[in-house]
């Protein structure tokens, strides 16, 4: 009888990353794009796993390890080869990695279906991860403008303190790869507010992140001024659930919210990653 052979590995090279691109593709998953997921090749390329079946390639995850924290995601498995285990056997690589790491708390977005599986492996629930898509009224904004270089100290000083840890390599990243779609808010002459956006496939927009030391009102014109420089143009955005201010601005705003949103998951003890202070 015939045993199908499953090999979990990381990356080896760029055709590594050429295959994960595709699968996004096939997911429609717009905003991961080949430029995405080099960045995380570039940051740690042992942190990217495929899977093959038969030496075939069959799908991929990756593993991001922050300074105390990691997130698991862009878990994908070729609709050819579903329903054969491979996707738990990714998870279960990943969170290896990360533990051999050091790592004190593991982070996933689940989508419902999934929960089950990843609770007998040891993840609890921690909130909804809400997704929107939409636009908003645009306006421009004599606070807000381009990030540049001289900012980005200010800003890793802030995003290390609402993020809870470093990940100033990805931010670095945006800002080189989509400059013209990172907006800082500056009142007093000290950064308030920013955000990072990205293009995705096929003209796909992404705000995230998105960070203030404002309450959500005031925070408002920077995605305004946001939508101004990309006309009007929808965009996506992801928000936890406990960050409800934002929430109902974007929603009163006219940002629709996907009906069925992942579940923001821990594998740990601690603060949920990105809830800020």
């Amino acid at each position: 009888m015939f045993t199908n052979e499953i090999t979990i590995r990381p990356f080896r090279d760029i055709n590594d990353v050429i295959f994960a691109s595709s699968l996004t593709h096939i997911v429609e998953w717009h905003s991961e794009t080949k430029n995405e997921l080099l960045s995380y090749f570039d940051y740690d390329m042992n942190s990217c796993f495929l899977a093959e079946l038969n030496g075939e390639k069959a799908g991929f995850c990756i593993a991001t390890a922050y300074q105390k924290n990691g997130f698991i995601g862009d878990l994908i498995v070729s609709p050819t080869y579903r329903n054969q285990g491979i996707g738990k056997l990714l998870v279960q690589a990943a969170i290896s990695f990360l533990k051999d790491k050091k790592i004190d708390r593991i982070f996933l977005d689940s989508v419902t279906e999934a929960v089950p599986l990843y609770k007998r492996i040891g993840f609890r629930e921690v909130c909804r991860s809400l997704r929107f898509f939409g636009g908003i009224e645009p306006e421009t904004n004599p606070h807000v403008s381009k990030i540049s270089q001289n900012d980005f100290e200010q800003i890793c000083a802030i995003d290390k303190i609402f993020f809870g840890d470093d990940r100033s390599f990805f931010l670095q990243r945006r800002l080189v790869n989509y400059p013209q779609l990172c907006l800082k808010l500056v009142n007093d002459g000290k950064i308030q507010a920013y955000l990072f956006g990205r293009e995705g496939e096929g003209g796909w927009i992404h705000v995230g992140p998105i960070v203030s030391l404002l309450d959500s009102h005031e925070t408002f014109p920077i995605l305004r001024a946001f939508q101004e420089i990309i006309g009007y143009q929808p965009f996506s955005i992801g928000v936890l659930e406990t960050q409800r201010e934002m929430v109902i601005n974007l929603i009163q705003a006219g940002v629709k919210p996907n009906p069925e949103p992942p579940i923001r998951m821990i594998l740990g003890e601690g603060q949920n990653l990105g809830s800020g202070p």
